[in-house]
């Protein structure tokens, strides 16, 4: 989820997009509409580095019930820093490169990763989890194009990255994907993830579904629910179970 409030914490310079507020409140009221207790707050794209807005929220949640996935600079983050925010339950660091607008070289993406690595001496004995956003993100032209799942780009390296444990993938807006809730190309794109790894698949609601205000996304929601119970997978796993271990829940 994001929470965003442009009038108690102004948007970056750089942002984007101007969203409607969304705040903290509207975001818990959300999910006590549907009996949610815990929430995960990810640092949207328009507050760049600034993470005012999602710290204020992960505060008003606490650790026992709250989550957080920031954005910073490691060459002007302390650790001292990085374990303030590990206390009140920040578990990762967000890699935005589709909502910016840019597309990355191999290079410059092995940099950018490299740069968080060493932002502690620990990363490689600790180990890193990666978690990508809504079924890898493949873009509407590819889905078109593609008569099954493994012809869509960068599909085999999502599968090896799943089979290796250490990725997760969001199982979560595909709206974003294409405008057909019923897309065949997506439902295969989902159902082949689920087949690979269902371990390392997560639920996300991404609300509040930026740029697409208005969406009805219950039918978007359906589809991928259908999804999992034809692959025989217990709701349970994927929307709570998988989510706890990608989070740290154990910790709180």
């Amino acid at each position: 989820m994001h929470v965003v409030d442009p009038h108690g914490f102004p948007l970056s310079e750089d942002a984007q997009y101007q969203p409607s507020p969304h705040t903290f409140d509207d975001a818990h009221a959300f999910l006590n509409q549907l009996g949610i207790r815990n929430m995960v707050i990810v640092q949207p794209s328009i507050y760049g580095n600034d993470n005012a807005c999602t710290m204020d929220g992960l505060r008003r949640l606490g650790p026992e019930k709250g989550r957080a996935v920031v954005q910073f600079d490691p060459e002007t983050t302390s650790l001292e820093q990085l374990q303030e925010w590990h206390d009140l339950g920040v578990r990762g660091v967000r890699l935005n490169f589709k909502s910016v607008g840019g597309e990355v070289e191999q290079a410059a993406l092995t940099a950018s990763m490299r740069r968080y690595a060493d932002a502690k001496a620990m990363a490689e004995e600790l180990g890193v989890k990666v978690c990508v956003d809504h079924f890898g993100h493949p873009s509407m032209g590819s889905l078109e194009k593609a008569k099954k799942a493994q012809d869509l780009p960068g599909f085999e390296s999502l599968v090896r990255l799943l089979k290796g444990g250490q990725t997760w993938v969001k199982v979560s807006a595909s709206y974003r994907l294409n405008k057909d809730p019923r897309h065949p190309m997506v439902e295969s794109l989902c159902r082949e993830i689920l087949k690979t790894r269902p371990d390392r698949c997560v639920f996300a609601t991404d609300w509040p579904h930026t740029r697409f205000d208005g969406l009805d996304v219950v039918p978007y929601l359906h589809a991928v629910l259908d999804a999992i119970e034809a692959e025989g997978i217990p709701l349970q796993q994927v929307l709570v179970s998988n989510s706890d271990e990608l989070f740290d829940a154990e910790a709180r």
